[in-house]
């Protein structure tokens, strides 16, 4: 069986060798790149004006109001201030002035201002 096997055929003598492929990084594109497909994945950047999707209940951590409240309403506008992760999920910490309180939110509860849809809503 092995002298079935036929070898690799030789290139002819003289010429070189070319490489097959090559891989080249451009870092700078990439990087605009990942910007924009996050922007368009809905990550929401600090100081970002915002209108919530849901209602944000108190679960029992935010103080002086009564376990099951409604601490911000589908329709509230607010304000980014951080962006945070933890364990794989991205949060944001959102300031709600005319309510006077500052939630976590995720992404799919808001939506940016002066879209589409929210021109609709007004």
């Amino acid at each position: 069986m092995s002298g079935q096997i036929a070898a690799k055929p030789k290139p002819p003598s003289g010429s070189k060798s070319k490489p097959i492929a090559r891989v080249v990084c451009n870092a700078g594109r990439h990087k605009t790149v990942r910007k924009m497909e996050m922007r368009l994945a809905g990550r929401f950047d600090p100081g970002e004006p915002i209108r919530s999707l849901a209602p944000i209940m108190n679960d029992g951590m935010y103080p002086h109001k009564d376990v099951g409240e409604a601490l911000v309403y589908p329709g509230d506008t607010g304000i980014v201030r951080e962006r945070w992760r933890f364990l794989d999920d991205t949060y944001y910490t959102v300031e709600f002035a005319g309510r006077s309180v500052f939630v976590i939110m995720r992404g799919h509860e808001m939506m940016r201002m002066g879209t589409a849809l929210d021109a609709g809503a007004e």
